[in-house]
């Protein structure tokens, strides 16, 4: 009998694709209901209010974890701070949340946050809650707020194309069209809501704070090898840096490690801080980079793509449309169309110094300007774009 509820539960999914997200869907709408939430779809937008501009910054790793500070990588600090050094430090807020705590008590104090700020806009990573990433509770918040908020939730994403994850997303756009989607690593127009832009792909903020930290720890460092990867060692990895290593290419393997790594395992334990990362790719002359992740056979953005070109190193990389949407491909950055044709690129790569050093100084003074600009510069016009308030007056 299991057997045959099973083949019908998934012929059931082959003829009605979204089934498993509707009867999502319909949990959570009986949950809301029971602790008193309206599950509203697309509600009417509160008119928006004239006034100073003011944003809210809600991070799942904030003020008190070990990250929380310049030229670590934290996302959210890098928001906060660049918004800071834009729009003015009285602009941003940043809600301080002690991890583990339960959804109501985070969600009380955004609330009282956001009236006691008369906050505009609020930016968060939206693929979990703040006090615990394994819960997921934003559509409750959302429930209460945008009834009578006037502003815009933007919600950023680093995994959407994972089911689960955009499925949370397209709840909370169908529940208001005030929320707004900030992909990390896709293109998300019409995937939330039909006929409805949203933000993405877009490189990381990177604050001038930790941009000097940046230029600091790179001062002196010069390529000591013609390639570098740094990555896990998957085993095909390891093959493909063998293979380079075959036709006399000095490749080097994790080089921002004081240790060396030969398997998977060693390649993940002890991570290196950002700016030892960063070192590690400014220490040759060009670096490898995969587009592609366990979400299946598709081109993402990845972060690497500007932190290589920031660093200096030319990068070496197989996607197709993602990289070229902010470098000039066969100036900037090098295409590789498979594992099997990178050795080829990278020795034509080689036999062309003056070629080889203008791509990667070219990249660099284009890195740092994306650094600055392109993840505000895209928000705000897809803010225009949707008809939302602009963050262009927070001065």
């Amino acid at each position: 009998m299991g057997g045959i509820r099973s083949a019908a539960g998934g012929l059931a999914r082959r003829l009605y694709p979204g089934l498993d997200e509707s009867i999502w869907n319909r949990h959570r709408d009986k949950q809301m209901t029971a602790q008193g939430l309206t599950p509203a779809r697309t509600a009417n937008t509160p008119p928006f209010r004239e006034r100073p501009r003011h944003l809210v910054v809600v991070p799942p790793d904030g003020p008190g974890h070990p990250s929380w500070g310049p030229g670590h990588r934290n996302f959210y600090y890098e928001a906060a701070q660049s918004a800071r050094e834009r729009w003015g430090a009285e602009s941003v807020s940043v809600l301080e949340v002690a991890p583990g705590g339960g959804p109501d008590a985070w969600q009380s104090k955004l609330r009282d946050l956001v009236h006691d700020t008369q906050a505009t806009h609020i930016l968060t990573h939206i693929e979990g809650d703040p006090a615990a990433a394994d819960e997921w509770t934003w559509d409750a918040l959302w429930a209460q707020l945008h009834l009578t908020w006037d502003g815009a939730l933007l919600g950023v994403m680093f995994d959407s194309a994972f089911t689960w994850v955009s499925a949370k997303s397209r709840r909370l756009a169908r529940m208001s069209p005030q929320f707004m989607t900030i992909d990390i690593c896709m293109p998300m127009d019409d995937v939330l809501v039909k006929g409805r832009a949203e933000v993405g792909p877009v490189n990381m903020p990177v604050s001038e704070e930790s941009l000097a930290l940046l230029d600091e720890r790179l001062r002196g460092i010069q390529p000591s090898s013609q390639v570098s990867f740094i990555g896990a060692l998957y085993p095909y990895r390891q093959e493909l840096i063998e293979s380079i290593r075959a036709r006399g290419i000095d490749i080097a393997v994790n080089p921002h490690r004081p240790d060396v790594t030969v398997t998977f395992e060693q390649s993940r334990a002890d991570q290196p801080g950002w700016l030892d990362y960063m070192a590690g790719l400014a220490s040759s002359a060009m670096t490898i980079n995969f587009s592609r992740s366990s979400a299946g056979d598709f081109e993402q953005l990845k972060t690497r793509v500007l932190e290589a070109t920031l660093a200096g190193t030319l990068l070496l990389t197989d996607d197709q449309d993602r990289t070229r949407l902010f470098f000039q491909s066969d100036e900037e950055f090098a295409f590789f169309p498979d594992v099997h044709s990178l050795p080829d690129v990278i020795e034509r790569w080689l036999a062309d110094p003056d070629r080889l050093a203008a791509g990667r100084l070219s990249a660099q003074r284009k890195a740092r300007d994306l650094a600055r600009d392109d993840f505000w510069m895209q928000i705000e016009a897809g803010l225009e774009r949707r008809s939302l308030p602009s963050l262009r007056n927070l001065d």
